[in-house]
């Protein structure tokens, strides 16, 4: 039976833990109940075989023949792997309760009103989800007017409690230190990697942020640099909680170009054993891609 799941704007979707859940009182658990079974059903429907783009126009303009001859294979722990039988490329995927209020076109880094995204977080927690996951990815990185988060594609930090980290990109290994000190919204994470540039520095907790097969920390300098880690791994109780949004399909490809074009988090507009199709809207000049796989 095709599940149509476009207009879920109504229904919950960021799913936050612990101090940094705001407002429960108003929880549907009854539609958060729904769109955690319909996330567990569609991550089953892509896991359950190999897939084929027959469908990708971006920005108006159809692209589908750049995958022509590639299996698009969503396995169980993240990655994405498409093969042509002489090309491999590898990516990762996640089906998230997801909310596009917290998507970067829409976040204003100056808005006072974002001040209070992490009153209730502490150095433990922050601890508890850096350590929890392993292979955090650098999802963004401003300095300045600068985005520099492609210098780092293919980086993949670790975070130990004993307060050390390593960094991994091909053969290279660096390492390095960090430390959290302070409480809620004034938590200051120091990190220091001598061989890494735009990194380093006295970073601010913005924001701790767990969502089903998700997790993100953004730190912040004066509300104008920023550091967004993100990782595949679920932490958490998602037995409770609040959503305001929808379900995301999120691609991820840092390379080759073509394949970059497929990093979104998609919307779904419509699934079966046999088809998923996508969709996303851009949140600057109101592009719509589209994007369906089917087996």
């Amino acid at each position: 039976m095709k599940k149509y799941i476009l207009n879920l704007g109504t229904l919950a979707a960021i799913l936050l833990i612990g101090a940094c859940s705001t407002d429960s009182e108003n929880d549907d658990n009854g539609n958060l109940a729904q769109l955690q079974a319909d996330v567990e059903e569609i991550t089953n429907t892509a896991t359950s075989a190999t897939w084929t783009v027959t469908n990708f126009v971006d920005s108006g303009k159809n692209e589908t023949a750049d995958f022509n001859g590639y299996g698009f294979t969503f396995n169980e722990d993240g990655s994405l792997v498409a093969d042509n039988g002489s090309t491999t490329v590898t990516g990762t995927w996640s089906v998230t309760i997801d909310d596009d209020s917290s998507d970067d076109s829409n976040d204003d880094s100056s808005n006072s009103n974002l001040d209070n995204d992490c009153s209730g977080c502490t150095v433990e927690q922050l601890t508890e989800v850096l350590t929890g996951c392993s292979d955090w990815f650098v999802e963004k990185l401003e300095r300045g007017d600068a985005d520099l988060e492609a210098a780092f594609t293919g980086y993949d930090f670790n975070f130990s409690s004993d307060g050390s980290i390593t960094i991994t990109t091909g053969s290279d290994t660096f390492s390095g230190t960090w430390e959290a000190t302070g409480s809620g919204n004034n938590i200051q994470v120091v990190l220091a990697i001598a061989d890494l540039s735009d990194i380093p520095d006295t970073w601010t907790l913005h924001e701790i942020e767990l969502y089903n097969g998700e997790s993100n920390v953004d730190l912040r300098i004066n509300g104008e640099d920023r550091l967004r880690f993100r990782n595949g791994c679920t932490l958490g109780n998602f037995n409770g909680g609040q959503t305001t949004g929808e379900i995301d399909f999120n691609i991820f490809f840092a390379a080759p170009a073509d394949f970059a074009e497929l990093t979104e988090d998609w919307n779904i507009v419509s699934y079966s054993a046999n088809k998923i199709e996508l969709i996303h809207e851009s949140g600057g000049d109101g592009d719509i891609d589209l994007l369906t796989f089917e087996k």
